[in-house]
């Protein structure tokens, strides 16, 4: 069963929660529900920077902790969250990372999140317990497509994906672009929401998107190929033995994005 928690400031009828259920479904083995809490994020008179700290985070975080008691009532119930895969986008990563750490102080572990480019603004700055960690579940993939501006720049997960990532300079996924735009607007967004098509494209087109560990990026940029090569991880896949850490890889600028052994 995966779970879908939608964005801020996404509706859960967009089309990035719309294609993400999209592709979980056409596999044809999954039941999908979505967390919906359109309503508690929508920006308040069209403010969406002030409402994001003053609405959206504090509701972020009540919606997690009502998520997490949802969760453990229907365990209680009959329900086998082993065979749960949590997902969210943005502030929905942190809200099921939150989710999670409470299940994991009631003594209930989930198998498997995947954060979405979790956010960054207020979550970097708290401890591991109040936001999106490596122990919010089993196995935590985290891919960050926009470190320098939405999306968080730390790791947050037992493995943390870095597409088209660099040290100088911003991030800018191919297909975006570096220019200034209106606050929100699709071109502005253009980053952030890079990870959700990723993630759709790892189930269309299996063991094309894959990255390989480093520990940081100036050492994968100076690893050879083979060392490249040596530990593989594809993104949008559950692992039960994985060496934690960074992965990199490098995309197209249009799906198919991923390049497979030539994206390494």
């Amino acid at each position: 069963m995966e779970d879908m928690s939608n964005d801020f400031p996404c509706h859960p009828y967009g089309p990035a929660v719309t294609a993400i259920i999209k592709a979980y479904l056409e596999q044809g083995q999954n039941n999908v529900a979505l967390l919906n809490w359109d309503r508690l994020a929508a920006a308040v008179n069209g403010q969406i920077p002030a409402t994001y700290l003053s609405r959206a985070v504090p509701n972020a975080i009540k919606v997690s902790a009502d998520f997490a008691d949802i969760l453990l009532n229907l365990s209680a119930a009959g329900l086998d969250l082993n065979k749960m895969h949590l997902v969210g986008h943005s502030l929905g990563a942190q809200i099921v990372g939150m989710a999670g750490n409470k299940m994991a102080r009631k003594g209930v572990q989930l198998p498997w999140i995947t954060g979405l480019d979790p956010a960054g603004v207020v979550f970097d700055s708290k401890p591991p317990h109040e936001r999106l960690n490596p122990k919010s579940a089993g196995y935590v993939d985290v891919i960050h497509s926009d470190p320098n501006r939405y999306g968080s720049r730390r790791e947050l997960g037992t493995v943390d994906f870095w597409p088209n990532y660099r040290t100088i300079g911003p991030v800018v996924q191919p297909g975006c672009d570096n220019k200034s735009h209106p606050r929100f607007s699709p071109e502005d967004l253009c980053n952030h929401h890079k990870c959700w098509q990723y993630l759709i494209d790892s189930m269309k087109y299996t063991g094309t998107l894959v990255g390989s560990h480093a520990r940081n990026f100036r050492t994968w940029k100076n690893y050879t190929k083979p060392q490249r090569l040596a530990n593989v991880l594809e993104i949008g896949k559950y692992y039960e033995k994985v060496t934690p850490g960074n992965y990199y890889f490098y995309t197209a600028a249009s799906s198919p994005y991923g390049l497979a052994e030539n994206g390494l």
